[in-house]
């Protein structure tokens, strides 16, 4: 069950997911700071990969499960949640990576 429930809410975001980009990639043509520019870098990134994370875990997680392995599709459909908590801590503490760049 859990499987399905991932699927859908995975499926949705993927469907709002252009929409986001879009304006996401308009706020990163802004010009930023020198201290956010590293952190604005790194966001643009985790944003633009996550339709492969996601695509990823889905495909993955039905293989797995379809070959009898009901562990493992469960920690597979976890994956794009990396990203979610990647963008929410690089947009938190952006301002600290400035050393990086």
């Amino acid at each position: 069950m859990y499987i399905v429930v991932f699927t859908f809410l995975y499926g949705v975001t993927l469907l709002a997911w252009p929409l986001v980009a879009f304006a996401m990639g308009m706020s990163f043509a802004a010009p930023t700071s020198p201290e956010f520019q590293v952190a604005s870098d790194l966001l643009f990134k985790i944003l633009m990969s996550y339709p492969i994370s996601v695509i990823g875990a889905i495909i993955g997680g039905w293989a797995s499960y379809r070959s009898e392995r009901y562990i493992f599709p469960y920690w597979m459909m976890q994956l794009p949640l990396l990203w979610i908590i990647a963008f929410f801590t690089v947009d938190r503490f952006g301002k600290y990576l400035h050393f990086l760049g």
